[in-house]
C-alpha cells in the first residue's frame, strides 16, 4: 500500500490531466462550455445559479482550476473530484483517494506508472512552479520613481498597494501593479505604461485579463464604483474612495460583469457606479 502511495505525484497529475478532461469525466450537470478553455454553470456543490466557472489554465500553475463564486468551492483536478465524491474541502484523505483515481484513470493508460520524483533527473517543470513571490518582487519596485510623477498619485499610495516602477524584469521601463485573487493573495504583476504608447497593460504569461478584477480584494460591502483604468482606481483610493475596481480589458464581456455581480452578492455591495 505504501509503495503505490509514493508513486503517486500530485504534480503530475495536475500537468498530465487537463481540466477539460476532468470535466468529461465527471460530466458534471448543467456546464456548458463558454470558449474552448472554459466552463461555467451551476455549482454542484451550493447549488448557486450560474456561479460556476472551470478553466483549463487558471490557477497558479496554469493546469487548471475551478472556482465558485457564491460558495468557497474552488481548486485543481484533485479537489474538484474530491469534492464531487462527497468529501470535505482541503480533505487529505479525500485529496489521496481523487489522486489515486486520476492515477488509475489517466495515467495508467498513458505508459504506466508516473515517473518517482525520487531521483535525481532533471526536472525544469517543478522548478517553475515553486510559486510566485511577490513579496520579494514588490521589494525591487520603487514606488518613488521619478517617472512615475507624471500620474499625480503620491508615493505612500503606491506603496499601500505594493506597486512601483520596475527597472527590471518582464515590467521594466512600467509600473508594476499587482494581479490579486478576492482573498488577496498576489498571483503576478502586470504593468502599465508611463508614457504614451501601446499596449497599455502587459500581463505575465498565464494570467489571462479576462479573469481577473484590480482592487477585488479591497471590495467591502456598501457602494461599489466601477472604473476604467488601475490609474483611476488609486486615484480614487488616494481622495477616499475604497471600493473601487476597473476590468482589464477595454471590452468587458458578460462572464466578466457576471463574476462582478457575484463579487457585489458575496460583499453586501448595495450599488454600483461605472465612471
Amino acid at each position: 500500500m505504501s509503495t503505490a502511495t509514493q508513486r503517486i505525484d500530485f504534480d503530475e497529475i495536475k500537468h498530465a490531466v487537463s481540466m477539460s478532461e476532468i470535466v468529461t469525466y465527471l460530466s458534471i450537470p448543467g456546464l456548458k462550455q463558454k470558449n474552448p478553455r472554459q466552463w461555467k454553470g451551476n455549482c454542484p456543490f451550493c447549488k448557486g445559479i450560474d456561479c460556476f466557472v472551470v478553466s483549463d489554465d487558471g490557477g497558479r500553475d496554469k493546469t487548471g482550476a475551478f472556482n465558485c463564486f457564491k460558495c468557497p468551492a474552488g481548486g485543481d483536478q484533485i479537489e474538484l473530484v474530491s469534492l464531487m465524491r462527497g468529501h470535505p474541502r482541503k480533505d487529505p484523505k479525500g485529496a489521496l483517494a481523487a489522486a489515486k483515481e486520476l492515477h488509475e484513470k489517466f495515467l495508467g493508460r498513458r505508459g504506466g506508472e508516473a515517473p518517482n520524483r525520487s531521483d535525481t533527473s532533471p526536472q525544469p517543470q517543478r522548478e517553475k512552479r515553486q510559486g510566485f513571490d511577490a513579496e520579494t518582487y514588490a521589494k525591487t519596485l520603487d514606488p518613488a520613481h521619478e517617472a512615475l510623477a507624471g500620474f499625480g498619485i503620491d508615493a505612500e499610495i503606491f506603496r499601500a498597494w505594493k506597486a512601483g516602477y520596475a527597472s527590471s524584469g518582464v515590467n521594466r521601463g512600467r509600473l508594476a501593479l499587482p494581479i490579486a485573487t478576492k482573498e488577496g493573495r498576489v498571483l503576478g504583476y502586470m504593468g502599465r505604461t508611463v508614457k504614451d504608447e501601446s499596449p497599455v497593460l502587459t500581463f505575465p504569461n498565464g494570467l489571462s485579463p479576462q479573469e481577473h478584477i484590480f482592487g477585488i480584494d479591497r471590495v467591502t460591502g456598501g457602494s461599489l464604483y466601477l472604473l476604467r483604468d488601475p490609474i483611476d482606481v488609486l486615484k480614487a483610493f488616494e481622495a477616499g474612495y475604497e471600493n473601487v475596481v476597473c476590468f482589464l480589458t477595454e471590452e468587458i464581456t458578460s462572464l466578466q460583469l457576471e463574476c462582478l455581480a457575484a463579487l457585489m452578492d458575496e460583499r453586501k455591495c448595495e450599488s454600483l457606479s461605472f465612471f
